[in-house]
């Protein structure tokens, strides 16, 4: 029994332990290719399907987006990233393809992808997403290498300037000669203090074939994404005590129901004992002539 516990054990730590350090990554194009959503996926099955996009060449125009230190958590709130969630929701119609990997375990390279798709579907054009300049050649096909800085720690500066990010992607695609275009959004894990745990988890971009709920797990939480305000402007500052905080866990009602248990026992041993009915005259030594004779006898 106890090697089934140690081996359950391990396996539920190799499956907590595979979500450390992961990224996601997006990929969506106005042409049709078979994929389909992940939860979680290898960085050399990413490359692999970077490699078949560079061997059919589908679009004219291909944006390689290089975004480091970033976790799915970044890309959660309904408003961080606008532009990027409607093309992969499917509400922008001209998109007809699309895949999310939520935790992609190791890192791709957005440059090493940008090269590849050059040598066969386009010349090579860098950009710097920290700038506002989006110099185009009109005429040839392209493949666009966009380098996005590292985010901030705060989190409040790091949900801003994915915000500007995504509104510079947008403007990007926009400024395409061609409405045929193929975006691969690359990413690589974030190793500051800033938490892997969303801060909104009923926001996820939604998956085709997600993963049991149960592999959502994290080996321990950082509430440094949810700060509170000491200013008064937190908005659970105004609700009533036993609203705001919880009193009664899961942990005390099960110690309560095991200490009940254990007093239980111990009242009912108590009076058994109590109820015990000897004579006092029970443990003396007779003193009488029947006691003289038989001593005689012996």
């Amino acid at each position: 029994m106890l090697v089934r516990l140690l081996t359950a054990a391990a396996v539920a730590a190799s499956s907590v332990s595979a979500f450390r350090d992961t990224s996601p990554f997006f990929l969506f194009s106005t042409a049709e290719f078979e994929g389909q959503s992940q939860q979680i996926a290898t960085a050399r099955d990413v490359q692999a399907r970077i490699e078949d996009l560079a061997k059919s060449c589908p679009s004219d125009s291909y944006i390689v987006v290089s975004q480091p230190g970033v976790s799915a958590a970044d890309f959660a709130g309904r408003q961080t990233t606008p532009h990027l969630r409607r093309r992969l929701g499917g509400e922008d119609k001209t998109v007809k393809s699309s895949v999310q990997v939520r935790d992609v375990v190791g890192q791709v390279s957005g440059s090493e992808a940008a090269t590849l798709l050059s040598k066969s579907c386009g010349s090579l054009v860098e950009l710097d997403g920290s700038e506002a300049l989006i110099p185009l050649d009109q005429e040839t096909p392209q493949v666009v290498l966009v380098t996005f800085p590292a985010l901030p720690e705060e989190v409040e500066k790091r949900v801003s300037m994915l915000r500007k990010q995504d509104s510079y992607l947008n403007t990007l695609l926009s400024s395409l000669p061609n409405d045929k275009f193929t975006v691969i959004y690359t990413t690589t894990p974030y190793t500051g203090k800033a938490s892997s745990e969303p801060q909104h988890p009923d926001s996820y971009y939604h998956m085709d074939e997600p993963y049991p709920s149960d592999m959502h797990i994290d080996l321990k939480r950082d509430l440094s994404v949810y700060p509170r305000a000491t200013n008064g402007t937190n908005p659970d500052s105004n609700l009533p005590l036993f609203e705001k905080y919880q009193f009664l866990s899961s942990g005390i009602f099960m110690g309560l129901g095991v200490s009940i248990l254990l007093i239980s026992i111990l009242y009912i041993g108590i009076s058994a004992i109590a109820g015990l009915e000897v004579s006092y005259m029970a443990f003396s030594k007779e003193m009488g002539p029947a006691a003289q004779k038989k001593q005689q006898q012996q």
